[in-house]
């Protein structure tokens, strides 16, 4: 069962317990209430119709017969006989509490409220004679147990207090994850990247570390999913300080690599300037030479960060175009093998197909080719040995491995290799902008390719590269 259906399922679940123990609270009060009324049903019951019988009139005189009044006075009843304004006729061992008229609404009221006034009523109605008479029979109002009435009252409270503590138990169990969960993201919100606690110091959700409280099983989905995101922004906070750990350090070499030919062309542009010295020609065309070497790598740094930037914002339009990339890629590593650096280097060129065409951004993708390439060159002992190999496989994919058999990278080289601003620790050379590798990996991505690193120290590296045909 997925976390919606089961937290629906929770849900409804505990709303039916609850519709259950309360009805079971009703009904179990009914029986309680039924058996109070029961017992003021028998306590109210006085022999009234009887007395109506034996009462007579004539001549306008009331009587009641001998058996009724004995029957009165032996049970400790009274009698009151009214006529139709309320005003008393007859009155058998009436007591004196008793008033000799009665209002209507007086009479109900004592009629439904008997602690009123003491006693307990019973009253009838008709016609004697023409004359409408109203028959009262009262008792002393007595409670057969007394212990009724607070067990009435503590049932009552009984009810409250159950109804609460099922209450604080259903929030407890459907509403605590919930708040849990929303401190949880409260702290994430502000930077904290862990479970909130309880007073005792330890995770509240779980009962031992591998255990999740009764309450919290519903929401297990989302409890790894907050686990995982906490961890994971633990992660990208660790990363971020790394990398701008990286980039001051990197801004640094950068200050250094602009500031070294900004040098240089100060240098001869000062002596070029001189009014002491008359310079040869072939002297001011080397000095220009040099300049223009720096110039170069100068704008060569630019192109680096407007290229790294574009492509990581995805701002950079392909121009997309069939192209052989055997000859692409032949060309760029020819090129390369005449860098000062391929000195007492060899080279291997292979490929299964003389012509492959791929839909690519060629002037991109030389870009990417030619960065990989050089990265062997450049940072491998003399007699290493560079390979490339180009073959395609049946999935419709072309593969290429530039591989060397020379001193290889440590893990922790590979993992950053790709990363901006990085500079492997074992080049035998920090110039650069360190975006060279971030750049080759981003255009590759670019066309939906793929590329990996195998290497171990000592071994030589291979970087295989997957584009999609």
């Amino acid at each position: 069962m997925n976390l919606r259906n089961r937290v629906a399922f929770h849900f409804v679940s505990r709303l039916f317990y609850l519709i259950i123990i309360f009805t079971v609270l009703l009904f179990i009060s009914f029986l309680i209430f039924s058996f109070f009324l029961n017992e003021k049903k028998s306590t109210s019951s006085l022999p009234i119709s009887n007395i109506v019988k034996d009462t007579t009139l004539e001549n306008g005189n009331l009587s009641v017969k001998n058996t009724s009044v004995d029957y009165i006075k032996q049970h400790r009843l009274w009698l009151q006989i009214l006529d139709e304004n309320g005003n008393e006729k007859l009155s058998v061992n009436k007591p004196s509490v008793i008033p000799s008229h009665h209002a209507p609404g007086q009479l109900v009221s004592n009629y439904i409220y008997p602690a009123k006034k003491g006693y307990q009523l019973s009253v009838w109605y008709e016609k004697k004679a023409d004359k409408e008479l109203t028959w009262i029979v009262g008792k002393k109002f007595i409670t057969h147990s007394p212990l009724l009435f607070w067990a009435n009252n503590l049932w009552i409270l009984l009810i409250l207090i159950i109804g609460i503590a099922v209450a604080i138990l259903f929030g407890k169990r459907f509403a605590a994850p919930l708040l849990h969960v929303v401190s949880w993201i409260d702290n994430l919100s502000k930077g904290t990247y862990r479970e909130p606690l309880n007073h005792k110091g330890i995770i509240n959700r779980q009962s031992n570390k591998r255990k999740l409280k009764a309450e919290f099983r519903t929401y297990e989905e989302l409890m790894e999913a907050l686990e995982t995101l906490t961890e994971r922004l633990k992660q990208n906070q660790k990363e971020r300080e790394k990398l701008e750990k990286t980039r001051e350090e990197w801004i640094t070499g950068v200050s250094h690599d602009l500031k070294t030919p900004l040098s240089v062309v100060k240098g001869y542009t000062v002596l070029l300037s001189s009014k002491d010295h008359q310079w040869e020609i072939d002297n001011i065309r080397q000095f220009s030479d040099a300049m223009q070497e720096r110039v170069n790598y100068m704008e060569q740094l630019l192109e680096d960060f407007n290229l790294t930037f574009r492509l990581k914002n995805d701002a950079l339009p392909l121009n997309k175009q069939p192209d052989n990339i055997v000859n692409m890629i032949r060309e760029t590593f020819i090129s390369l093998t005449k860098l000062p650096e391929a000195k007492n280097k060899d080279f291997e060129f292979n490929t299964d197909n003389e012509e492959i065409v791929l839909n690519g951004d060629s002037t991109y993708l030389r870009r990417a080719i030619e960065n990989l390439i050089a990265n062997s060159i450049k940072h491998n002992p003399p007699y290493t040995t560079v390979k490339i190999n180009i073959y395609t496989e049946a999935s419709q994919q072309l593969k290429i491995i530039i591989g060397d058999d020379g001193i290889g990278m440590e893990k922790e080289v590979v993992d950053h290799l790709f990363d901006r601003y990085y500079r492997g620790t074992n080049s035998s050379s920090h110039s650069g902008s360190g975006l060279g590798m971030a750049i080759a990996r981003q255009i590759i991505l670019a066309h939906d390719g793929s590329i990996k690193i195998e290497t171990l120290p000592n071994e030589g590296t291979k970087i295989i590269i997957i584009l999609p045909l």
